[in-house]
C-alpha cells in the first residue's frame, strides 16, 4: 500500500530526514505542486538522476530562504 506525503513527511520529521521534510516542504507549500493526500509516487520526479543538481540547488535556494539569508 502506497503512503501519502503526509505520512511520509511526518515519519521525515520523527526520523530525522531533514532533507526529505524540506522536499516536501518545498514541493507542498513553495510550488504548490504536491500535495498532503497525494500518494508517494508523486515524489518519483524529483528523485531521478537527471534532477539531482537541479533540486539540490532548488533546495539549498529554498532553505536559505527560510533561514533569512
Amino acid at each position: 500500500m502506497m503512503m501519502t506525503i503526509k505520512e511520509i513527511y511526518t515519519i521525515s520529521i520523527k526520523d530525522g530526514y531533514e532533507e526529505l521534510s524540506l522536499l516536501i516542504e518545498f514541493l507542498v507549500f513553495d510550488k504548490n505542486v504536491v500535495g498532503f493526500d497525494d500518494k508517494q509516487d508523486v515524489l518519483d520526479l524529483y528523485f531521478k538522476p537527471n534532477n539531482e543538481a537541479r533540486m539540490k540547488k532548488l533546495l539549498l535556494e529554498y532553505k536559505e530562504k527560510l533561514n533569512g539569508d
